[in-house]
């Protein structure tokens, strides 16, 4: 049903060039999407510097953002490779800085994705609630740190965003009842000892889907470091590591019990493995990054941030000519080789390695 829906978009007022799609070499479709549709961020997190100019792109760059029509052939193009399970993912910065965010959700929703936002609430007034319902939105993740208020708003270098995001909860829930609200919440040195009143509370409360549990990564837009755990950023990093391996069973044991936790009990045993040896690949078999799509907030496109650029949604480039370009193919097989335990992979895109070689290293 949905190929014979884009088709027909495709064949009536389409972007970009009428041409059938290409042929592509014998590869997956994309598993993973993601729009890093902004750089920009009112808050200063401890975790993140993107209040900072980012130190990865060309100051010439910086105000050279895609247009909706561009974003507009970028995702109609992708639709056509694939399928119905596949969730576009818009984040940021803080995504609902960028002015156009509701008109590019809106597309991606005509044309049969599903949408999920990332933001970590702070915007979410009853106004900006009923404008991502009418965008089209299925789901938003809000990012709660801690149960703790004092704690969430150090973390979040801002007072008063632990307040928002409570309003952020309940105005979606007034206001957009349609969105399904989640959240996400991190593994933090600071955040760890009330780690687990926080999932009881997240699954006694009937306004929240689901929580993601992510780990302590190095802090975006930082120059990369060399086991940066022990370096100038590793006061996020959890120290006592009897007391986090406990943590990690203790949330396993939860997620088996049925709370409102949406990682697989594989990535929550890869995660308490990164934990305890953040040195060591978390999976025996390759990254699977190879099957992912990302598009930074100045439309350069890549499969994995840390290998070659693919193309420039700016430029007109099709997403299905280069999904299935030999430069495609050859990107993968060095991601086939990377050994690093990026945020996307353990935090975003994981996919378990086959008969549980997840298992413990311990």
């Amino acid at each position: 049903m949905w190929h014979k829906l884009i088709k027909n978009m495709w064949a009536g007022n389409r972007p970009g060039r009428e041409i059938p799609a290409p042929p592509r070499v014998n590869t997956v479709n994309p598993e993973f999407g993601c729009l890093g549709i902004t750089d920009a961020c009112m808050l200063h997190c401890k975790m993140c510097h993107k209040w900072e100019p980012d130190i990865f792109i060309d100051k010439k760059d910086v105000d050279c953002f895609p247009t909706v029509e561009q974003y507009r052939k970028f995702l109609y193009g992708l639709r056509e490779i694939v399928g119905d399970e596949f969730v576009m993912n818009f984040g940021g910065g803080e995504a609902l800085l960028f002015k156009d965010i509701f008109e590019v959700i809106k597309t991606a929703s005509q044309c049969g994705l599903r949408t999920n936002l990332n933001s970590n609430g702070f915007l979410i007034d009853e106004n900006i609630a009923r404008r991502l319902g009418e965008s089209g939105l299925q789901h938003i993740k809000l990012s709660l740190d801690s149960i703790d208020r004092d704690t969430h708003d150090y973390m979040r270098g801002v007072k008063g965003v632990y307040d928002r995001v409570m309003r952020a909860i309940d105005n979606l829930h007034r206001f957009a009842p349609s969105i399904r609200v989640s959240l996400i919440s991190v593994i933090y040195e600071q955040t760890y000892r009330r780690f687990i009143p926080l999932m009881e509370w997240i699954n006694a409360n009937d306004k929240i889907e689901h929580v993601l549990i992510m780990v302590a990564m190095q802090p975006n837009n930082t120059a990369p470091e060399e086991q940066w755990w022990n370096g100038e950023h590793g006061f996020l990093w959890p120290k006592d590591r009897n007391a986090v391996d406990a943590l990690m069973d203790e949330v396993i044991g939860l997620k088996e019990r049925g709370y409102k936790i949406i990682n697989t009990a594989g990535q929550l045993r890869a995660a308490k493995n990164y934990l305890a040896h953040p040195e060591c690949f978390v999976k025996k078999t390759t990254c699977n990054m190879d099957k992912a799509v990302h598009v930074s907030s100045i439309g350069q496109v890549f499969l994995c941030f840390n290998y070659g650029l693919l193309g420039d949604i700016r430029r007109g480039d099709d997403i299905r000519e280069l999904w299935g370009s030999e430069q495609a193919q050859a990107i993968r097989e060095k991601i086939k080789t990377c050994k690093k335990n990026c945020h996307f992979l353990i935090n975003c895109f994981f996919e378990e390695d086959p008969q549980g070689a997840e298992e413990s290293r311990t």
